[in-house]
């Protein structure tokens, strides 16, 4: 078990203004049986009213709406945390048994999972999931500005490169076709410098995480702030607006560290 601090911050800027802003952020932690937000401030520039509602998946959605013209969002949060990863969550959702758009797996994708698989004498959730991930780890190179938030895990794996996302979606993928439930974590991470994700797979009593883009399990080290099938589940920031802004700019920084 940890007391953990966080912090998380994220602005967007606009290259022209933009108005009539609906925008909806999940940067609030989680507050579950593994992990204890004891407390935290967020702070919203321009000041608007929000509102804070769950989602389907239990993550916080902190929405809000800004009519007036401007050039920027930004949205700082901290706060305290207890970890204790060795309780499990059973918050289950039959959805995380079936692929989805990030997912979906290619004739590549299913070949590799039907070589490994072949070869894994392994017979727990656990056991495999940890294969799965050796292998996968063995075959994939951490590249940053290589991929972005649209790429899927087949065209990830096909160039063997990629980042913490990427990496969760293909081992989402693998789990997947193996028949054991799982779904996509983004959240923050000791050995991270901005936000991180991995994935938790179903043992059949609960959660249990796992990091593929570092080939670990998860420890008290991890703060979960959003959860889901895949990236698309889980984005921090979305936003709808009107204006003749051409491009977006977003700076995240964050920090995890114990007390």
């Amino acid at each position: 078990m940890k007391k953990l601090h966080f912090s998380f911050s994220t602005k967007l800027t606009f290259d022209d203004n933009v108005y009539n802003h609906s925008f909806a952020l999940r940067c609030i932690p989680i507050n579950n049986s593994t992990q204890s937000i004891l407390n935290y401030d967020l702070e919203i520039k321009p000041f608007v009213s929000t509102k804070l509602t769950m989602d389907a998946f239990g993550n916080n959605v902190i929405s809000g709406y800004i009519q007036e013209k401007h050039r920027y969002l930004d949205f700082d949060i901290n706060g305290t945390a207890q970890i204790d990863s060795t309780i499990k969550t059973n918050d289950y959702l039959p959805c995380y048994l079936y692929q989805s758009k990030y997912t979906k797996p290619n004739d590549e994708l299913k070949a590799f999972y039907n070589d490994i698989a072949n070869q894994c004498r392994l017979f727990t959730p656990a056991d495999r999931a940890a294969y799965f991930s050796q292998k996968l780890f063995d075959c994939m190179t951490y590249e940053k500005n290589i991929t972005n938030t649209q790429t899927e895990a087949s065209d990830a794996f096909k160039i063997k490169k990629g980042v913490c996302q990427d990496y969760s979606h293909i081992m989402l993928s693998l789990l997947r076709i193996d028949k054991i439930p799982c779904r996509y974590i983004a959240g923050l991470s000791s050995c991270a410098g901005e936000t991180h994700s991995w994935i938790e797979f179903w043992d059949g009593n609960g959660w249990i995480g796992l990091d593929p883009a570092n080939n670990c399990f998860v420890t008290d080290d991890y703060l979960i702030l959003t959860q889901g099938r895949d990236f698309m589940d889980c984005s921090i920031d979305r936003g709808v607006m009107f204006g003749s802004y051409t491009r977006q700019m977003q700076l995240i920084t964050s920090t995890l560290e114990q007390q």
